[in-house]
């Protein structure tokens, strides 16, 4: 409202003193009347109150403070020791956004459903003693200072699962889908930081020991074809299995990594209870049975089958061995048990003396019989005419045929290039020895059959020097096939 009435000097006549002050009049009549609401409006550019405390109060209504300009601020200011600050700016450019100079202090803050709270780029949100318990980066990523604490049962989640961890009041964590670390990632304890950690490709290493309980498996395969454990309960000892029904159980050695031919070692537990043990010397990555057991109903039953052969420095005792080469000397030194001991070999079913087979002196119709099926008593050593422990010379000739089924060691002296053709007669399991020798001249060859196999699929390079020695030692492992293999240049050390 501006004020019509004017000063008055002293100069002034009397006529002009009347007239302003009808208009002073004037003007507080009208003043008087808009702050009693009677009138709309007080028009001012500014209120400037004295020096006492001014209230605004109205018994009903509103209070409004309207800046009807547009953009136009509203501002509450005051004094802080001195200095004059502007407390809380609403900012009408910004929807009313209200501006704090200062901390906010409320006993509840409620926000609208859409509404939010928003910190400056590394801001806190804390408490009195803890004014840093939160930090929010720029990049939204939130920092604890302390402990996080949720409710017994409570759960972790994002939007879409919201459930994705639960913590139960004794605090194991459940998770409802995949773990995930960083590539080389680790996981640990307080103490041990770095006890697993899982490379790139998904390789996991174990800085510490492993232990798992006793009863417990580490189970193998995709289908949990084998289990590994330390059987407690029933057998106090390690337990390889097979754990699909009826299935054998395989367990391969290696040296060398399996790199080359007779690295590997294979034993296999079929179902039923034959254990076989075999090499891969003959070709690598392919086993073949050496030794097969079978368990029989009692240990005494139980057979052992021996491909090659079978050398021992000590003494085998056994109820039964059978062969379709026995070439090795067997000393007659044993006896039954009987009054009537002598050097012999049993078969016993009981104590009687009319259970012996064989006999030394060689007398009885017992050795009479044997001998009609070639098995003859040179000295003191049994000789099997099919497969004897001599050495039989064979005729040097461009194609050399062994009889097998004359002898399991042969000798031949090289005229001339010759071919070691396929014998004749092949008893699967049969085994010995070939000695192959030059003659004073040398540079003979020699090509084998195609029944002699070789590692490599490739049949060696006889040696050519004159008078060298080299052997073929060999296996028979069907009447189509005779694993080889050849000890080159055999001769004394120098």
């Amino acid at each position: 409202m501006a004020v019509t009435a004017s000063t008055v000097n002293t100069t002034d006549t009397l006529e002009t003193l009347r007239v302003q002050f009808n208009n002073l009049n004037s003007d507080v009549v009208t003043l008087d009347s808009t702050v009693s609401g009677s009138g709309s409006s007080i028009p001012a550019d500014n209120i400037t109150t004295g020096d006492a405390a001014v209230s605004i109060a109205t018994s009903s209504g509103n209070i409004t403070i309207d800046a009807q300009a547009s953009d136009a601020d509203i501002l509450f200011k005051g004094t802080d020791d001195s200095s004059d600050i502007t407390a809380l700016q609403l900012d009408m450019s910004d929807a009313g956004k209200a501006i704090f100079n200062g901390a906010i202090s409320a006993t509840t803050i409620t926000l609208s459903a859409d509404g939010g709270v928003i910190v400056p780029d590394d801001g806190n949100i804390g408490s009195a003693s803890s004014t840093a318990a939160m930090q929010i980066s720029s990049g939204g990523i939130v920092t604890f200072a302390d402990d996080i604490k949720i409710k017994d049962g409570g759960t972790i989640g994002v939007a879409s699962a919201a459930t994705a961890i639960t913590i139960a009041s004794t605090g194991i964590v459940t998770f409802v889908d995949d773990i995930k670390i960083k590539d080389v990632g680790t996981i640990g304890s307080a103490t041990t930081a770095d006890a697993i950690t899982i490379a790139a490709n998904g390789n996991i290493s174990l800085s510490q020991n492993f232990s798992l309980v006793d009863d417990k498996e580490i189970v193998l395969g995709t289908n949990s074809d084998i289990s590994i454990k330390y059987d407690e309960t029933t057998t106090d000892s390690l337990v390889i299995s097979s754990d699909v029904n009826d299935a054998a159980l395989g367990i391969v050695y290696q040296a060398d990594d399996g790199a080359d031919a007779g690295d590997e070692w294979k034993m296999n537990f079929a179902n039923g209870g034959v254990f076989t043990f075999g090499n891969d010397i003959a070709s690598a990555g392919t086993h073949t049975t050496l030794l097969t057991i079978t368990p029989n109903s009692t240990a005494a039953s139980t057979t052992h089958a021996f491909v090659g052969i079978l050398s021992s420095t000590a003494s085998i005792s056994s109820p039964a061995i059978t062969t379709d080469a026995l070439g090795i000397p067997i000393t007659l030194n044993s006896t039954d048990g009987s009054s009537n001991a002598g050097d012999n070999i049993v078969q016993e079913a009981g104590s009687d003396e009319n259970d012996r087979m064989l006999y030394e002196d060689a007398t009885l119709d017992d050795i009479a019989t044997l001998s009609s099926h070639g098995i003859t008593f040179p000295g003191n050593r049994i000789q099997v005419a099919a497969s004897s422990s001599d050495i039989t010379t064979l005729t040097d000739q461009a194609i050399i045929t062994p009889d097998f089924g004359a002898s399991a060691n042969f000798s031949v002296t090289l005229a001339g290039n010759r071919t070691f053709a396929n014998p004749v007669n092949l008893v699967a399991g049969q085994s010995g020895s070939i000695f192959v020798t030059q003659d004073g001249t040398g540079s003979r060859t020699l090509s084998f059959g195609a029944k002699f196999h070789f590692a490599g699929g490739t049949a060696p390079t006889m040696t050519t020097t004159a008078s060298a020695v080299d052997r073929v030692d060999y296996v028979v492992k069907s009447t189509d096939v005779i694993h080889a293999v050849v000890s080159l240049d055999v001769k004394a050390t120098s």
